[in-house]
């Protein structure tokens, strides 16, 4: 199992040096970028000597994918862009979370909220796959969103669209703000493609086994045949030092 990390653009050369397998960038700002900034970027990751193997925080929280001020166009503009520096990047992941894009609004059917979602993650599968990118659904925590709250949730949705580039991914954080049980990761199989790690008092570094139930997590993994990637997705004062003890213990819980 290779381990990453999420992280900003300034940091990619400290992940660099602390030795992560890849890092994990956030696609939303990726898009942002000019192509001149797009550029520097993507020769710092090259001059670093790591890969960026996924992208994370898919939409920018202004573009709505669900509820009345949905925009197809725009979310279709959006999701060809960050496919294209996805791909140029040499990404194989793109995580779409997104909560507050996806929030639905007090009033609204969930049935077409669903609907909504669905059709979004369709027009998302479709163009990360001309990269050989694959768009994995994430479960958040309600306290982020209140649409897909479980790996359950996401699961189902996930079978029910039975699209080949759109699969799965789970989030440590989440399952526990949530209570959800490790059991149901083997459940997921092959549909499982992505992973997040982070230590739920707080959202920071794991650092060791007391924190949480780290080990039941990874064996979780190794039941559902997953052998791919995860990433830490968390807050850091010390960047040098966390990232290179959280890389030193997740790597131990691996073997």
């Amino acid at each position: 199992m290779r381990i990453g990390v999420c992280i900003n653009f300034d940091r990619i050369p400290m992940a660099a040096q602390a030795g992560f397998d890849y890092i994990e960038l956030p696609i939303a700002k990726l898009v942002d970028l000019s192509e001149d900034e797009f550029n520097t970027v993507k020769n710092t990751i090259n001059n670093s000597g790591i890969k960026c193997e996924a992208g994370n925080i898919f939409f920018p929280r202004e573009l709505k994918i669900v509820g009345p001020d949905v925009d197809k166009k725009k979310i279709t503009e959006h999701a060809k862009k960050a496919s294209e520096r996805l791909g140029a990047l040499g990404a194989k992941a793109a995580v779409l979370g997104s909560g507050s894009s996806r929030m639905v609004p007090e009033g609204w059917s969930m049935e077409k909220a669903i609907e909504q979602f669905s059709e979004a993650a369709a027009i998302i599968g479709s163009e990360t796959s001309r990269y050989g990118v694959v768009t994995v659904l994430e479960h958040l925590n309600k306290t982020e969103t209140n649409f897909l709250n479980s790996v359950s949730e996401a699961l189902d949705l996930a079978r029910k669209l039975n699209l080949p580039n759109v699969q799965l991914l789970v989030d440590l954080y989440h399952m526990r703000r949530e209570s959800e049980d490790m059991d149901i990761i083997p459940e997921a199989g092959k549909l499982l493609k992505h992973a997040h790690i982070a230590n739920s008092h707080g959202r920071v570094y794991p650092l060791n086994s007391g924190e949480e139930p780290y080990e039941v997590f990874f064996v979780a993994l190794k039941k559902a045949g997953y052998d791919e990637r995860i990433s830490i997705e968390a807050s850091t004062n010390d960047f040098e030092n966390d990232s290179r003890n959280s890389l030193k213990f997740l790597r131990s819980l691996v073997k």
